[in-house]
């Protein structure tokens, strides 16, 4: 082809024909330049393709990973209901003077046990470290980020108050003697199921006990309802990504 345009050109030098020789090579090079620039274009088209499945990747890795959170979230909470109703029969049976029933054993041995969230935030991280503006709808960029920073670090933060704070300086002191004063038959004071005491009538007038069971009831309360919010954000923002992802792929 090139050489075909070249021929032209010098049949036309040799024939002396100026005028239509330079408006020949001024339309050649109009043809070279709008070849180069549809090259561009299709260069920068093929670009934004594979950005666009970098980001249909993405959003599908962040969706699996909040879905997974999500279940251990719901498994974590439904544990946590099973605790709180311990706490609630305990406080019920002391509160009111009832007497012992065996079923309360599983309710001693375990009233203050929890559990830790298992997030999984792997893509996220990722997405950070390639870019947040990898994520081209800004609404769903900030979402994104209000879940995984906000409620997310909120969940790792409150075991972390739970474990220091609460278990370390309220609960395990206290359990300790509340196990050696009304089960001291247990066979493991932290980590056995079972607890049935030997004093239930002085531990019905143990207030402090009473108060503890409370404090946990009080503090449980806060757990699940903040762990069922994260829950219902979490199928939200997994909508919005599936709608982008369809947008993306129309």
């Amino acid at each position: 082809m090139i050489k075909f345009f070249r021929k032209i050109r010098y049949n036309l030098m040799e024939t002396g024909k100026t005028g239509k020789y330079l408006k020949y090579a001024i339309g050649e090079i109009v043809l070279v330049v709008i070849g180069i620039l549809i090259a561009l274009s299709i260069n920068n088209w093929n670009e934004q393709l594979k950005i666009q499945d970098t980001e249909i990747s993405t959003l599908k890795e962040l969706n699996s990973a909040l879905e997974i959170s999500k279940q251990n979230l719901i498994s974590l909470v439904n544990n946590n209901k099973r605790w709180q109703s311990y706490n609630y029969k305990i406080k019920d049976y002391l509160k009111n003077k009832k007497v012992y029933d065996s079923t309360l054993d599983i309710c001693f041995g375990t009233y203050y046990w929890t559990g830790k969230a298992q997030l999984t935030t792997a893509a996220y991280d990722q997405l950070k470290n390639d870019g947040l503006d990898l994520i081209t709808n800004n609404t769903l960029r900030k979402e994104l980020i209000y879940v995984f920073e906000d409620f997310f670090g909120q969940i790792k933060n409150e075991h972390e108050q739970w474990e220091k704070d609460y278990l370390a300086n309220v609960i395990y002191p206290n359990h300790v003697k509340f196990f050696q004063k009304y089960f001291p038959d247990s066979p493991n004071e932290y980590f056995d199921e079972y607890a049935k005491p030997i004093n239930y009538n002085a531990l019905l007038n143990d207030t402090k006990f009473l108060n503890i069971i409370s404090e946990n009831i009080s503090l449980r309360n806060y757990s699940i309802t903040f762990k069922e919010q994260l829950i219902v954000k979490i199928d939200s923002l997994n909508a919005q990504i599936k709608n982008e992802i369809i947008k993306l792929n129309d």
